[in-house]
């Protein structure tokens, strides 16, 4: 799994063959079918990982805790999202290229819409208790609140020189000051 999504990162899911797999694994093409049906199981299998890992995140009791504000929340579920994406590097950036070019994409793009408009429902919910700014649309926010979050991907280095608590950190910092609701002054 780990051998073949590594590929469908460097080449493209649909430019890598079950042969290429298997070279680089270091075993028979017979061997990898021993154990999947063929290059779309593996797809499935490693991608359902990680998204079961994303919705994990909005059910972790940081996020569910009866006292959490929609920010905390928001905050947690960022905190958490990009530690899976660390975790699930290859499988979240094979994820987050899907066209939906296939029924098994469509399925897996629709998952993924799921998590986002989960999101969507804190963001708004915060832009409601006037937690977040209310001069944005809480769908707009979330997408590009995640999709700084998943740029990740294209650059993260998990064994890199920045910590993964930095880039957590700078994450969080940047989503929750530009969703603030700005606060009155007293002048």
């Amino acid at each position: 799994m780990r051998i073949a999504f590594s590929l469908f990162r460097e080449r493209g899911y649909d430019a890598t063959t079950i042969d290429q797999v298997a070279v680089r694994a270091g075993v028979t093409k017979a061997a990898i079918y021993h154990h999947v049906s063929g290059k779309e199981a593996i797809l499935v299998n490693g991608v359902t990982r990680a998204l079961d890992a994303l919705f994990a995140v909005l059910e972790d009791p940081r996020v569910t805790a009866p006292a959490a504000t929609p920010m905390d929340q928001l905050e947690q579920i960022l905190r958490a999202a990009v530690e899976v994406e660390v975790e699930h590097l290859d499988e979240v950036a094979v994820l987050l290229r899907m066209r939906g070019n296939t029924s098994v994409e469509s399925a897996i793009m629709q998952r993924r819409r799921e998590f986002d408009e989960a999101v969507a429902r804190i963001v708004e919910e915060a832009m409601r208790r006037g937690e977040a700014r209310a001069d944005l649309d809480p769908h707009i926010a979330t997408r590009l609140i995640l999709g700084m979050a998943n740029s990740l991907t294209e650059w993260i280095r998990p064994a890199g020189e920045m910590s993964r608590e930095r880039i957590v950190d700078a994450v969080v910092g940047i989503a929750r000051s530009g969703l603030s609701a700005p606060t009155e002054s007293t002048s």
